[in-house]
């Protein structure tokens, strides 16, 4: 947690901390709060910065930096970057007066004087695609750092300047990376050294096993490198036995990786009330319903000694991990099947090599050259969990106002391929809100949540491989011979890949797991119109989830409404 402003008038008086600190810079007060447990205030040759770091309490935390906030007296110039492994929301507010503003915490924004208050423009993306994509947030006049970006604020005349000095980019394609099993042999030798950097930490450190490729992977360096041998996983309280994929999974690669495996087992009203907990610490909507289960599995199923998680988010898109239409779009034989004359073959045949209706839809579009600034572009079809229609219908907007943002925020890169297109839309967007729900939740739990597959390097490095090779068959091949590199066992590398979601089909019918809140909702949104979303049918039981979420994020965020009072109105 951090919180620096660059003020004309004092705000230390609205904080009880001993952490504040204040220095005066031309008719500017620049006031600092850190925790030293994440970040701390650090004076420099020519200023001072303001770090965040998983090492903060070390002599060594330079090694990683998730968050930086600089001041450079010579060019008298303050400089924030996020790191792309860091997780951290980087929330800033320019007031009218030119007066600065910055924290990970909107609350920490709330008590300097900043007016907390809901950003109605961004509704239609939220209730489509479950995020707001950065710089956008859901909060009127706070906007966010990008992923892997770096801005100068510049105090010129009275006024705060921001002005960004760096993007993250797509770099060019390596063409002596000539074998996967070359990348492979790099990729998991920055995973290791990435996992090694925190080894002064080690017996702090509790890796996350799911039994998938990506956290089996970092287990498997965790056990060879720092002579981890405990993991942690957890699933919902109320799936269907049979249906638990993920505790199979978890258990059964814990086995097969000699590691001691934990899986942490909550109850229905635990995850109800966590689910309100969890909102509260992230600030945000949960993107994904197993948030909650992450949050409880921090806050009750890892040890308190156990400060540092290692999780295996990242290895999406950039690694080639796409719907099974990307891998097509190219073939010749689809290429034949989108012309007119044949069309008719493949919309008849949705589930054709594992192509669902969604995928067969993007195939037919991509063959319309349609620019990225058009709705129907597939890339925009790519995460609508929602319903597109019903969004139209309901917020009286059209679908332009849908991925207006989100094409605002990739348009820099619209002239790449489809495939980099595809890979930073969920790297910058889906990808980099999850960090940041995940990041507050740990943080909130008096845990730092580590994420190597998002370290910058390694990012570069993936997507200098060329496509070509990331899109072999079989699917996923990139990944599978990193597992193998690592020496995963075979049968995890081979078996069906699981997510992380519920199985479940009835969870969103009326009188169901969620029934408890819909009446906390109802204060924020009418009642009958929650009923109706109150379906099995994925299109609107994801419509239902979002008025949830946005219904009691409302309620804690922006009417700032207490934890308790939201508890006394539940039934469980």
């Amino acid at each position: 947690m951090f919180l620096v402003t660059i003020t004309k008038n004092e705000i230390a008086q609205n904080f009880d901390s001993d952490k504040i600190e204040e220095s005066k810079k031309d008719n500017f007060i620049i006031t600092s709060i850190t925790d030293n447990v994440l970040s701390r205030r650090v004076f420099e040759k020519n200023g001072f910065s303001i770090i965040e770091s998983p090492l903060i309490s070390s002599s060594d935390y330079s090694k990683i930096n998730f968050t930086k906030f600089s001041y450079n007296a010579l060019e008298n110039a303050f400089y924030i970057s996020k790191n792309t492994m860091s997780g951290r929301p980087i929330y800033y507010h320019l007031h009218p007066n030119g007066d600065f503003y910055c924290s990970t915490h909107i609350s920490m924004l709330r008590k300097t004087g900043v007016q907390i208050k809901e950003n109605n423009s961004v509704l239609p993306e939220f209730f489509t695609y479950r995020i707001v994509m950065p710089p956008r947030t859901m909060y009127q006049d706070i906007a966010q750092l990008c992923n892997g970006d770096t801005y100068r604020i510049k105090p010129e005349n009275g006024k705060c300047i921001i002005q960004p000095v760096k993007y993250f980019n797509v770099p060019k394609i390596n063409k002596d990376i000539t074998s996967i099993k070359i990348a492979s042999k790099e990729i998991q030798q920055l995973l290791s050294q990435v996992i090694k950097s925190i080894s002064s930490r080690r017996e702090e450190i509790a890796p996350l096993l799911s039994g998938g490729l990506d956290s089996s992977i970092l287990c498997r360096i965790c056990q060879e490198d720092l002579d981890i041998n405990t993991s942690y996983s957890t699933g919902y309280p109320f799936e269907n036995p049979l249906l638990n994929i993920e505790k199979s999974y978890a258990l059964s690669a814990g086995t097969a990786l000699g590691m001691n495996h934990h899986y942490y087992e909550s109850t229905t009203p635990d995850y109800l009330k966590g689910f309100l907990e969890a909102i509260s610490l992230s600030e945000l909507p949960l993107h994904h319903l197993q948030m909650t289960c992450l949050h409880l599995l921090y806050k009750n199923g890892i040890p308190q000694s156990k400060k540092i998680i290692v999780e295996g988010w990242g290895a999406g898109g950039v690694f080639g991990n796409f719907r099974n239409y990307l891998y097509y779009k190219d073939k010749f034989i689809f290429r034949l099947l989108i012309k007119k004359p044949f069309q008719f073959i493949l919309k008849s045949l949705p589930n054709i090599s594992g192509l669902g209706e969604k995928s067969v839809e993007m195939l037919l579009k991509s063959s319309l050259n349609i620019p990225l600034s058009d709705p129907n572009h597939p890339l925009w079809s790519f995460h609508d969990y929602g319903n597109k229609k019903w969004v139209c219908k309901y917020l009286n907007v059209s679908e332009q106002n849908i991925m207006q943002g989100q094409y605002d925020s990739l348009k820099r890169f619209e002239n790449e391929s489809i495939y980099d297109l595809a890979a930073l839309y969920s790297l910058l967007g889906d990808e980099d809100i999850t960090l940041s729900i995940l990041s507050k939740i740990a943080e909130g739990n008096h845990k730092i949540l580590y994420v190597p597959f998002y370290e910058y390097q390694l990012l570069q490095y993936v997507l200098s491989i060329s496509w070509a090779l990331k899109l072999q068959r079989p699917q996923n091949i990139l990944r599978k011979s990193l597992a193998r590199q690592c020496n995963v066992p075979n049968f995890i590398v081979n078996r069906p890949k699981t997510g992380f979601g519920l199985r479940t089909p009835h969870w969103s019918e009326a009188g169901g797991i969620f029934e408890p809140l819909v009446p906390l909702a109802s204060k924020i949104f009418d009642k009958k119109e929650i009923r109706k979303m109150q379906s099995s049918d994925p299109n609107k039981s994801m419509i239902f989830w979002n008025m949830l979420n946005y219904s009691i994020w409302k309620r804690l965020c922006i009417n700032n409404e207490t934890l308790d009072t939201l508890f006394e109105e539940m039934s469980i």
